[in-house]
């Protein structure tokens, strides 16, 4: 009897901790995210300039861009209108880092709940590992894996309730905020809603770089010149204004 409850007990505590074992690289499917793994099917059919099915693999997620990357329907849509393969794809890419953002906000929120919250940060992870690729060619494999460092500290700030509080770790909920910062505000500068990006940097025309190269290393010193001699012409003007303002009403 005794044995039979001692094994019991050690299966307990097994099954409690083997999850946070594991949670490095595997989720198993639950945390995988359909949206995200249809970008590969996505990228497939428009190098292969398959069009038409491109776009079915779109059209199936119409209700989540409808409802959470409603910002990324127009770039997305004229991608297709006008067969821009960058377009479609970058939007794309916008819209899966919008999904880890969501991911993450969902279970910062619902933090308490050790499996919701859990679940949430696997299917955030899920998704950056389809946006891994394309992070690595941007900033390099070490940046790739501080966001994966991030995803397993969070993962460890939600503690472990443990069965029956056999096994349970505390929780940590300013941790778990600092690493979901972390990951969105790395994220978002490499992800971003095309038109937005392009809307940012519109200010930017040929006539404002050539303005602003009057203001560069070797035009600086004419250019504070003449600001000086027109600042003290100004100043000569206004005390001989004056003196002759107080002279006439003498």
């Amino acid at each position: 009897m005794k044995k039979i409850l001692f094994f019991c007990l050690a299966l307990i505590v097994i099954i409690n901790s083997a999850p946070n074992v594991g949670f490095a690289y595997s989720y198993g499917d639950p945390g995988k995210e359909a949206l995200a793994e249809a970008y590969k099917e996505l990228d497939k059919y428009i190098d292969a300039n398959d069009w038409a099915s491109a776009k079915k693999v779109y059209e199936t997620y119409q209700k989540e861009f409808n409802l959470y990357f409603n910002k990324v329907k127009p770039d997305i849509e004229k991608g297709f209108k006008e067969k821009d393969k960058q377009l479609v794809l970058r939007s794309y890419q916008a819209a899966m880092r919008l999904n880890v953002e969501r991911r993450l906000h969902f279970a910062q929120e619902q933090f308490d709940d050790y499996g919701q919250a859990k679940l949430l940060l696997a299917k955030a992870r899920g998704t950056f590992t389809v946006l891994e690729p394309i992070m690595v060619e941007k900033e390099g494999q070490e940046a790739a894996n501080k966001i994966y460092k991030a995803f397993d500290d969070a993962l460890a700030a939600l503690g472990n309730p443990g069965l029956f509080g056999i096994g349970s770790k505390n929780s940590d909920k300013e941790s778990f905020d600092q690493n979901v910062t972390y990951i969105i505000g790395e994220l978002a500068p490499l992800f971003p809603i095309v038109s937005e990006e392009e809307k940012d940097k519109s200010h930017l025309t040929e006539e404002n770089l050539n303005f602003l190269d009057k203001f560069s290393e070797n035009g600086g010193s004419s250019f504070w010149f003449w600001f000086a001699m027109v600042l003290i012409v100004a100043f000569i003007m206004i005390v001989v204004t004056g003196k002759i303002k107080k002279k006439n009403e003498r």
